[in-house]
């Protein structure tokens, strides 16, 4: 679909009244060169209708009523428009506006429109706007590219003052015609769109948004978003611990990581994100340099990146020693670089000192300052440092950004000046460490581009059937998954099985469908002699008519779990995680999906919380990491072979014995469809 004449009109229709005459002022303040037809029934000096205009609009600002909008979209779709913008409500997001829906789409045709009850779109890089506001922007030549699916928050994005080169804002309203996907797609083909921003509530198909991402990635377009509904939960009330943690916004994560889309939280986390990815694009390592005059700051950088994946690398020799000719021996060499205030007021020695530093080997090179307010101080000796900065930056050619601690900190004089040299102004500390995390994080997946395999939508089937315990854990076994030695048996005979297996044993209720069986008294472990076998299996009469009986699993050094399953949007997942009865509790979870290997598994393992038990917690014995890797990769291959006939597995615990010792299924529930 072509929406160039939409999003790059040489001519305008405007419909309606006091709304639409902001589109119209929008289009003069930004200096529209072709004509602006006002479209409106009784204003004098408006054409009447399209079929009173002088030649075919590229662009359509729809104005008025959701009636007269499909009457007149009609029109222009005979008349040959290149597309519109529907401003009018009433439609998809009203519980009585389906038959208006298909109305409009039928009157539309191939006609492309972005809405309805959508704010249209401000187009900074050819001057128009179509735009029931007032737009808030620069031309340019270069920048990034905003879609929203709330026009209060594109609003909010356009009015920033953080000095992010915005070159389209578009909103998407209901998505009726043309959605976010097919935006991205769009921008993602202009050459002069850096990077590409969204703020997303739902995605639709997901195969779709996929496919549209890696179409951005080949031309070298990034993308950064807020998806909105981080808590809800889809699958809250599900048989398994499985379903339990794993939500569609879990889902949402997984494929965001897998295809190297930046999520942000917060819109000033947002912009920080596209600023940095619009100046350096996606970051090849965890590397950073950062400098400051500050040891305080320095500090603040240190404390501030623990947690996060930044490697702040020691300097070369060769660095080391220009630090120390241009600034004295009174300076430490590390890096964060505290170079105190030794070559403050001589400019040639700073600007060689940062030229060191930017030739370092490291993704970029940040100078930390906070400049005062020119209103209310003289802030000519911090430019004469960002100057020295900017001179080394353009002489090096290497990625680098002036960081403020305190996000206004850093005026407009100086952001505009950085931008202009190519160095990202970044504002506040720890946004600017979460964009850069993100940015290389991009810059990991596109190194390593794998897509997901998607599945098509499905819905998850309402008639299933949960296999006992033994049954499988018998088809788990098949197909390499360890599980205790254990006998089915009715309660009578309890004691002969445990004789059988051997003390200790685990006593559990058989009946089928039965989760969460230690909750309700159907798990009893670490019997010593059948004798206790026997109790324990007469203490479950209420709940089952046989037991399963099993040799305990020693030497735990941890407990794990596995899941999988399938998700309508996404298809089928794996998810794994700390495991036991506390698992809903610390919900300490990782998810994948698939395609994924040996490393891909063993690299999910090292991103939990309780990958410290399993590498060794204080002298204690590390875990059998390569057993749990095989053991996620066998379950998944049940995963394959049961096909569209799974709808959840759950392995928890697996007991993770110390290494070389192997991973061992303890319980494990099943779920497939019932025939």
């Amino acid at each position: 679909m072509n929406l160039d004449r939409l999003l790059r009109p040489k001519s305008v229709a405007v419909y309606g009244g006091q709304w639409s005459d902001f589109v119209a002022a929008q289009c003069a303040k930004l200096g529209f060169g072709g004509p602006i037809w006002r479209v409106h029934p009784s204003r004098e000096g408006c054409y009447r209708g399209a079929d009173e205009l002088p030649g075919v609009p590229d662009s359509v600002f729809l104005g008025v009523n959701r009636d007269t909008t499909i009457d007149e979209m009609a029109h222009l779709n005979r008349i040959g428009a290149g597309g519109a913008v529907v401003f009018a409500s009433g439609f998809g997001e009203v519980d009585d506006g389906a038959s208006r829906t298909q109305r409009l789409a039928e009157a539309a045709g191939d006609l492309p429109y972005i809405g309805p009850n959508c704010y249209g779109f401000a187009n900074f890089f050819d001057r128009v706007a179509l735009w029931p506001d007032q737009a808030v922007g620069e031309p340019l030549d270069r920048g990034i590219a905003f879609i929203g699916q709330s026009g209060t928050i594109s609003l909010t994005l356009m009015y920033q003052r953080r000095s992010l080169p915005t070159g389209y804002v578009i909103t998407v309203g209901n998505q009726q015609r043309l959605t976010c996907t097919d935006l991205v797609r769009h921008v993602a083909d202009d050459d002069r769109v850096s990077a590409i921003g969204l703020y997303v509530e739902g995605l639709g198909d997901i195969a779709d948004f996929a496919d549209a991402v890696d179409h951005a990635r080949q031309r070298g377009k990034p993308v950064a978003l807020i998806k909105a509904g981080r808590s809800e939960r889809s699958r809250a009330a599900a048989l398994s611990h499985t379903g339990a943690l794993t939500g569609s916004d879990v889902l949402h994560d997984a494929l965001f990581a897998r295809l190297g889309v930046a999520r942000c939280e917060t819109l000033d986390e947002l912009v920080e994100t596209l600023k940095l990815l619009h100046c350096h694009g996606p970051l090849p390592s965890a590397r950073l340099v950062v400098a400051g005059a500050s040891g305080g700051d320095m500090a603040l950088v240190s404390d501030a990146a623990r947690d996060m994946p930044v490697t702040f690398a020691d300097f070369s020799a060769g660095t080391v020693a220009e630090i120390v000719a241009s600034t004295g021996r009174g300076v430490r060499a590390s890096n964060p670089l505290d170079f105190h205030t030794h070559n403050w007021f001589d400019a040639p020695r700073m600007r060689r000192m940062f030229s060191a530093l930017l030739r370092e080997d490291a993704a970029l090179t940040a100078f930390v300052l906070d400049p005062p307010d020119e209103s209310a101080a003289d802030p000519a000796a911090y430019d004469t440092g960002i100057d020295a900065f900017l001179a080394a930056a353009t002489e090096t050619g290497r990625p680098g950004a002036v960081l403020s601690a305190m996000p206004e900190s850093l005026s407009r004089y100086n952001r505009e000046k950085c931008l202009a040299t190519g160095v990202a102004p970044m504002q506040g500390l720890a946004g600017f460490l979460r964009a850069f995390a993100h940015a290389v994080a991009v810059g990991s997946a596109w190194a390593d581009w794998r897509p997901p395999a998607i599945a098509g939508p499905g819905e998850r089937p309402m008639a299933v059937r949960v296999l006992d315990e033994f049954e499988a854990k018998s088809l788990l076994a098949r197909f390499g998954v360890t599980v205790p030695r254990g006998l089915v048996c009715p309660i009578d005979d309890a004691a002969r099985a445990a004789g059988e297996i051997g003390t200790p044993v685990a006593v559990k209720a058989a009946r089928a469908g039965l989760a969460h069986k230690t909750e309700v008294g159907g798990v009893i472990l670490d019997l010593a002699t059948p004798e206790a076998a026997a109790g324990a299996a007469h203490a479950m009469r209420d709940l089952t008519d046989a037991v399963l009986v099993e040799s305990m699993v020693g030497e735990a050094v941890a407990e794990l779990i596995i899941g999988a399953g399938h998700d309508a949007q996404f298809g089928r997942y794996l998810t794994l995680g700390a495991g036991g009865v506390y698992a809903e509790l610390e919900a300490d979870t990782v998810t994948l999906l698939p395609p994924f290997g040996a490393r891909d598994v063993a690299a999910a393992l090292s991103r939990l919380a309780t990958w410290r038990r399993l590498a060794g917690w204080r002298n204690r014995p590390a875990g059998d990491v390569d057993a749990v890797v095989e053991a996620a990769l066998n379950a998944w291959r049940l995963v394959d072979h049961l096909g569209s006939e799974l709808v959840e597995l759950d392995v928890n615990p697996l007991i993770v014995r110390p290494a070389g010792h192997g991973a061992v299924a303890a319980d494990v529930l099943i779920t497939v469809k019932e025939n």
